[in-house]
């Protein structure tokens, strides 16, 4: 199944399940209209529980919120089906903005040289553990959004990553449990202020402005990707491939990243783990292959499908 959190007129953003022919299905009321007809006693409050409209608590739900989906996809709502209330819930792809599949991650933990490629392209020894920073929550938007160019920096990089969604908590997972805690996948783009990164000899500043972690467009569950191990990854600029690899070239792959850091810390549902990017990047080319305002932006992925977004000048505006 492919979740993601879309926007509606002047809704605010649900959770929604985007299927083959591009039309989202709101979770919630789906789920209570089937409760409704079933002539469930206080089927609101089910739907709620069970079938949340955010995805981080439809994560938390764990396997009872994942059992719903089953129920709504064997319903075949119309798209023209309305909720309990009347209100619209079948929406095309079209009618609606996407946001990152969770929009307030608690963590987002980003790995750094984890590519065979990148180490022997950049000429950085093979780290003896993973090497791992954060990003702040800020930096999260989705596919339709803007990256924004900040004004302190000259130099604004991308990095294709396949990213790992936590289905459930965990501390001190064993390596063999490790896919247990995974919900799924989903693209991303550490976005980088090279020069920023550079000058600060730590990567904070430079990680962190707002829109820094384009991602998206969906969560893919698990079951839908056999392999996470084994994956095409690639990213473009104005249609011009920069990164190209396969996931074959993570030094530490996804069941050790989820081991690993579960020692570190306790892994929640909706955490996000950036697996790392390949060679090409814009600091890396001779010349500098940095984006510019304008630019477009494209990361795909296989199975996962394609993250596209576009520079935008940052327009400071005190709050």
């Amino acid at each position: 199944m492919r979740l993601v959190m879309f926007k509606y007129g002047e809704r605010p953003y649900r959770l929604g399940l985007l299927s083959s022919d591009e039309t989202i299905i709101d979770v919630n009321y789906a789920y209570e209209k089937i409760l409704y007809e079933k002539h469930t006693p206080a089927y609101r409050e089910f739907a709620a529980a069970y079938a949340p409209s955010d995805s981080k608590a439809f994560l938390n739900g764990g396997e009872v919120c994942m059992n719903t989906i089953p129920e709504i996809e064997a319903k075949h709502f119309a798209a023209d089906s309305l909720n309990v209330d009347g209100l619209p819930m079948v929406f095309n792809r079209k009618e609606v903005k996407l946001a990152a599949p969770v929009m307030n991650p608690d963590k987002i933990i980003c790995l750094s040289h984890n590519y065979y490629d990148f180490c022997e392209e950049t000429g950085n020894p093979v780290p003896p553990e993973p090497r791992i920073f954060a990003k702040f929550s800020n930096s999260i938007c989705g596919c339709d959004d803007p990256i924004i160019y900040p004004k302190m920096t000259k130099c604004l990089g991308y990095e294709v990553e396949l990213a790992i969604i936590i289905g459930k908590k965990g501390r001190y997972i064993p390596l063999e449990k490790a896919y247990d805690y995974v919900a799924g996948y989903t693209l991303f783009n550490d976005v980088s202020a090279s020069d920023l990164t550079s000058m600060d000899k730590q990567v904070c500043r430079g990680k962190t402005f707002d829109n820094f972690a384009p991602c998206g467009p969906a969560l893919v569950t698990k079951d839908e990707v056999p392999d996470p191990n084994a994956l095409e990854v690639a990213l473009y600029v104005n249609g011009k491939e920069l990164q190209h690899s396969n996931t074959k070239n993570l030094i530490y792959n996804v069941p050790t990243l989820v081991s690993f850091l579960s020692e570190c810390f306790t892994l929640e549902p909706g955490d996000i783990i950036a697996t790392g990017t390949p060679g090409g990047l814009a600091k890396d080319r001779v010349p500098n292959t940095y984006m510019q305002v304008g630019d477009v932006c494209t990361l795909k992925i296989d199975i996962l499908g394609e993250l596209t977004n576009t520079i935008a000048a940052e327009t400071a505006k005190p709050l």
